[in-house]
């Protein structure tokens, strides 16, 4: 599988018009550096980071999304990517959301029931 991600930086950086100027302030470098880095096939992984959060994107899908077919360059899916922001809207997002705060109302219901049993077995002695 062959990413050129700085290719990929360019393209969500022109699709939300932020410019190289701008881009290069937001990750503290030079516009002649950012220009370098959209030439690049490969970049540091903290670098990387900077990017996903700056243009509000998430990178590292295409290099960890096992699920994914061997041929993963030619599926609409991955050109696309996924957005931090969209994550909101996607419903597997939100169903995994919803089990978690249900877990976690159910974790601290647990917990103020051991809490009364241990009172309870204590005024027992």
């Amino acid at each position: 599988m062959k990413i050129h991600i700085g290719e990929k930086i360019k393209s969500q950086a022109k699709e939300l018009r932020i410019g190289t100027t701008e881009l290069a302030k937001s990750i503290n470098t030079s516009k002649q550096n950012i220009y370098g880095i959209f030439k690049r096939e490969s970049i540091d992984t903290a670098l990387l980071q900077k990017f996903c959060k700056v243009l509000n994107y998430d990178f590292f899908t295409f290099f960890v999304n096992h699920k994914l077919p061997p041929n993963i360059e030619n599926t609409e899916s991955i050109k696309k990517g996924k957005t931090y922001t969209s994550a909101e809207g996607d419903t597997e997002f939100n169903v995994l959301k919803n089990q978690l705060m249900d877990l976690k109302e159910k974790y601290e219901l647990v917990k103020k029931v051991n809490v009364l049993l241990e009172e309870k077995r204590v005024k027992g002695k």
